[in-house]
């Protein structure tokens, strides 16, 4: 084949190429190829009028229907809003390929990074040359720079090699910038490197994004997380039934309050005990998205539950009496905002992926999803609560010379006391979790530290225990009731020793 005759095809394979994407030019929307494809051209030339307006970037001349503007840029796979910028594409108007590293440095794929290359090795060939696979069939060492558009970046952060049973492939590198093996085409998020067959022979080998996912552990620190988390279902199960059991307590609304608490404490989580001990593949992907929005349901409910605790407890001290029609107006809203709020961060997405119907099904501990999506809304109800228990405080301090001591040993104030030793442990809690996630992201690796969590967790329902129980005066003296029947009637069927 002539050259005349190899351009003039390589130009009729390019119209064809720009025709087949035209034609799908309403599938991909606004940006007329991948953003793989792309290139930042801010600040190139632009030839008004005879050109029709086209752009020049690096000596090739670009279309200005393969020009538009971006606000976002792709990292790892994960779409990242940017400042709005110009970029074309310029893998449309001349093949690309693509190198990971610089001219005399090699990607070390056990760091993930670029390296000079090792003394001991003999000099690499550079980027220069390469063979290029011709549609007829023919092999030719070609100018890399002549014919194509050279890119040297890595795509993602971990590049991998493609192999089998610890060999390399033979991949081709054709002029259209296809890379085929046995009619396989490699992947367009790719880059090159040298690697060394045997100890003297060089070998260009594209890299292929290695998907980051979290691979499934269920070892000691997911069983102590779990059973941890049944301690504490335990110990707010026994909360609710006490307060179902004490009349006084299950007919007010304090009591009715701190029994939708335990609810949802309860629910949320055994949903998050079944995710950890639960391997994320095994699920499907509408459990991996419905199971982690239910427990963000119940687990951000509870919290809010305790700021309306708070808000009646403020309402008690100024003498205000809530009706049921009042309770559950302010109640109804609350777990309204409470659902759609779980519903938003189920069908949300953080850059390109759903925040649920991941590696973990759960928040991804590699961003800040947890941060925005749970611990967020969990600081702005503590927030509201300390804000009520304040003015309640501020406003028991301006009554203190009537009766000091009577409102001492009052029901509201003991009540306040015990859900405040309560809501300061609970809170305690949750500021460990947060620290432990800190301090993970900081280190991209887990750390002793989420065994603190475990027992903060395990803590969490004694802390139930002790303050909504023991230190609960109406809850007390059921108990004692209960008790001294059950003296009385150990009494009355029992039998003087004396006769014996």
């Amino acid at each position: 084949m002539s050259s005349a005759t190899a351009q003039l095809w390589l130009i009729g394979c390019l119209l064809i190429v720009n025709q087949c994407c035209t034609s799908g030019y309403q599938e991909e929307g606004r940006h007329p190829c991948a953003f793989i494809d792309t290139v930042n051209i801010t600040g190139s030339y632009r030839m008004d009028g005879s050109l029709n307006n086209s752009y020049v970037h690096n000596w090739t001349v670009i279309p200005k229907e393969f020009v538009t503007d971006y606000d976002f840029v792709i990292e790892n796979g994960i779409r990242v809003p940017t400042e709005r910028h110009l970029r074309a594409c310029i893998c449309k108007q001349r093949p690309c390929v693509r190198f990971c590293c610089p001219n005399g440095q090699l990607y070390d794929l056990q760091d993930h990074k670029c390296v000079p290359h090792s003394a001991e090795h003999p000099q690499p060939p550079g980027h220069s040359h390469m063979t290029v696979g011709l549609r007829n069939g023919t092999q030719l060492q070609m100018e890399i720079a002549s014919r194509f558009s050279v890119h040297v970046e890595t795509p993602c952060d971990n590049m991998r090699a493609v192999i089998k049973d610890g060999d390399y492939f033979n991949w081709t590198l054709y002029e259209d910038g296809s890379i085929i093996h046995r009619e396989h085409l490699f992947t367009k998020h790719y880059c090159y490197t040298l690697v060394l067959l045997g100890n003297r022979t060089w070998s260009w080998q594209p890299l292929a994004c290695a998907p980051e996912k979290i691979h499934f552990v269920l070892g000691v620190r997911e069983w102590t997380y779990a059973i941890c988390l049944l301690i504490c279902i335990i110990s707010m199960f026994i909360v609710l039934i006490v307060h179902l059991a004490c009349s006084q307590m299950r007919n007010s609304f304090y009591g009715v309050a701190v029994k939708a608490y335990t609810t949802c404490v309860i629910i949320g989580y055994a949903l998050l005990a079944h995710l950890t001990l639960h391997n994320p593949a095994n699920l499907s992907t509408a459990g991996c998205r419905i199971i982690p929005s239910f427990a963000l349901l119940f687990l951000v409910l509870s919290f809010y539950i305790l700021s309306f605790i708070s808000f009646k407890l403020y309402l008690s001290f100024h003498g205000v009496v809530l009706t049921k029609l009042m309770f559950w107006m302010i109640l109804g809203p609350i777990v309204l905002i409470a659902i759609g709020w779980s519903f938003f961060v189920g069908f949300s997405y953080h850059g390109a992926k759903l925040v649920f119907g991941g590696d973990t099904c759960w928040f991804d501990p590699r961003t800040w999803t947890v941060m925005i999506y749970f611990f967020a809304p969990i600081f702005i109800a503590c927030a509201i609560s300390s804000f009520f228990y304040i003015l309640t405080l501020i406003k028991i301090d301006d009554e203190h010379d009537h009766d000091s001591e009577k409102s001492f040993e009052s029901l509201e104030k003991n009540r306040l006391s015990s859900f405040w030793k309560f809501f300061t442990y609970t809170a305690l809690t949750y500021l460990v979790c947060v620290c432990s996630f800190a301090f993970n992201y900081w280190r991209k690796e887990k750390s002793h530290l989420n065994y603190a969590v475990c027992f903060c967790t395990a803590f969490h329902g004694f802390a139930a225990l002790y303050a909504l129980i023991g230190k609960n005066q109406q809850i007390q003296l059921f108990l004692l009731r209960i008790n001294e029947n059950n003296d009385e009637d150990t009494c009355e069927n029992s039998v003087p020793m004396t006769i014996y």
